[in-house]
Parts: structure tokens; sequence; C-alpha cells
């Protein structure tokens, strides 16, 4: 089997001939081609060869092309600094009139926007040069109680949402932005992405509550896995920080992946994603890749195979690989993973 093949069939059986193996690794495959964060968001074709680079070089599976988490957000009108050397950021909100931003979250800005058209551009290239032999899985952004969220400001955002009477024009806002980002699910697949997966760390228990998370984004996620189910769509949900308190309602929504960080309990998540949903990760991005040793690699490597014994699972990073992530740790986890196979330890 090739990545595509056995992603695709891992998607479909739950089970191939060894655990897929995927990056969160935007900034550390722009690092190895030498090139700054502005150059890479802003050149499509230095996207696509960062990523098919690093993905032939470390014998990956898939490829996850992302360019940072405020695509959306400076599409519909939410200013972004531009760091040389680090991923975009939003610098505050578009607005702090809540009426002003349901007029903003319009899904036609999409198409208009540079970036957005740059992020397209570099997975319809990335599709012709790897279509059949990898796996492409293209990042929309965030979804819409995190895409509210930027748009609104933190603090505005979450005083209103425990204000009643301003809890209609709230989810007035999160269906906007929740058309907004269906759109980029859709436009990203016309480009060539075989899936798509999205990003809503705000609603997560390091940030909100359990009950609250049920309530403003729960059924926004049942929502769009429906909506992209119904289109034929994959999806990855991933959702930073400790999900243990809701890992069990996610689970219930029925993605085709869930995306799961180190944080969270990895064996109880495994138990609850079985037969629903497949997990991507779950490995430290930042503890185990980039500051840890080789052996700590294999170790925590093996670890996450030894819970899933070759099932149910798309290894990689739980988040996104800092940049100049070391080489060797990389090889280390890649090679853990092939050994794992052929020492005979799957199912």
């Amino acid at each position: 089997m090739n990545g595509y093949e056995r992603i695709k069939t891992v998607i479909a059986t739950g089970k191939a001939d060894r655990t897929p193996m995927m990056l969160h690794n935007f900034m550390s495959a722009a690092s190895e081609i030498g090139i700054s964060m502005a150059e890479y968001r802003t050149n499509p074709a230095r996207i696509a060869d960062a990523h098919i680079t690093a993905a032939r070089k470390y014998g990956l599976d898939g490829i996850l092309i992302d360019i940072d988490t405020c695509i959306e957000a400076g599409a519909i009108g939410v200013p972004v600094d531009f760091p040389e050397n680090e991923p975009a950021r939003a610098l505050g909100c578009a607005s702090d009139d809540i009426e002003r931003l349901i007029e903003m979250m319009a899904p036609e800005k999409l198409l208009k926007n540079d970036r957005v058209n740059i992020l397209l551009d570099a997975v319809n290239l990335t599709k012709q040069k790897i279509g059949g032999e990898l796996w492409l899985r293209g990042n929309c952004d965030q979804m819409a109680f995190s895409l509210a969220m930027l748009a609104y400001g933190m603090e505005d955002f979450m005083a209103d949402l425990l204000d009643e009477e301003m809890e209609e024009k709230i989810f007035l806002l999160m269906d906007r932005a929740y058309e907004v980002h269906l759109t980029l699910h859709k436009l990203m697949v016309e480009a060539g992405a075989d899936m798509t997966s999205f990003g809503d760390s705000s609603c997560g228990p390091d940030l909100i509550s359990r009950d609250m998370y049920l309530k403003y984004a729960h059924p926004y996620h049942k929502r769009l896995q429906k909506d992209l189910s119904d289109a034929g769509i994959p999806v990855v949900c991933h959702i930073c920080g400790n999900t243990d308190f809701i890992m069990e309602d996610v689970a219930g929504i029925g993605f085709t992946g869930v995306e799961v960080d180190y944080k969270t309990n990895i064996s109880r998540a495994a138990s609850l994603l079985k037969g629903k949903s497949l997990m991507f990760g779950p490995i430290d991005p930042s503890g185990t890749f980039y500051f840890g040793t080789p052996v700590q690699m294999q170790e925590e490597t093996n670890k996450v195979l030894d819970i899933f014994k070759g099932e149910g699972l798309v290894i990689g990073a739980g988040c996104a690989l800092p940049s100049n992530t070391p080489e060797a740790n990389i090889r280390s986890f890649t090679n853990t993973v092939i050994n794992y196979c052929i020492n005979g330890n799957m199912q």
C-alpha cells in the first residue's frame, strides 16, 4: 500500500497493513527547506514544495496543509499581524458591535481574499503532484465558536455568553460564522483535498465548561458532521488541551477523525472513539518531538501504538510541530511506527 491507499483503507475499515503516519508540520516543513513563515504563507508553490519534500523525506502517508489559524478571521475583517518567522496571528477584534459582526460574516468574502486563494492554490498544486500517492488533508481553520470569538474578542464574547439577553444574537453570529466555515471546507475539497479538518480550541474544557460546550459548540459540530457527510467529505475535529470532560460528547458526533492533544487521557479516548472515529495524533509536539530525545520519541510512539494495536489510528503529533523540530526525532518516530508492524505487534 502507498500512503493514499493506507489512509483511505483505515478510514473505510479502521485498519491497514500498518498504522498510517501524518504530521501537523507546516512550521517544521518550511524550516527544513530554508524558508521563513513570511515566504511560506505567501507562495503556494513553496507551501506545496515544503510539504511534499517532508512527506517523501520521512515516508509519511499523508500531508496536512495549513498556513495559520486566522485565515477565515482575516478574510472577514479581523486585523492580522504577519511576523517574518512566525505564523500570522489575530491582533484584535473585527468590531465590538455584534450587529456589525453578523453582517461581516459573509461566506462570499473567502474567494475574494488573497490568503484564502493562496491556501487553495497550494492544495491544488500539491494534489497535482501527489494525488493517488499520498493522502491530502486541508485544514479549514476556525470552526464557528472560535471564529466568532476571534471576530468579537474573547472578553466581550465570553461576557455575552453569560448574558441571556444576548443569546439570540450570539447564536445568529455563530450561525453566520458556521456558514463561512462550511464554505471553506467545500472550497478545500474543490481544490483537491481528500479530507478536511478544523480547529475549535476555544470551546475546549481549558476555556469553557462542558455545559457551555454542549450549548454553544456541540450543536455546530453535529451540524458540520452531517453537512459534510451528506457532501461526502471526511473531516477531522481538533480541540487543543485536555478534552477528557467532553470526549464522550465529541466521540458521539461521528467525525471521521478526532485529533487528540497529549494532555487528554489517550487510553480512555481510544475506548470512547473505537468504532466511531479514528484518532489522529496524539503525541506531544513540543515536549516529545521538539525537546525530547530519539529514545524518548521511540518510547512515546510505542506507548500510543500499544494502545491501538494497529486499529483506529492515524499517528502523529497532537498539534503543530515547532520550527526546526529535530530530524533525528522525526526519524525515530517514523522508524518506530514501521518497526512496530514489522515486529508483528499489530493485531
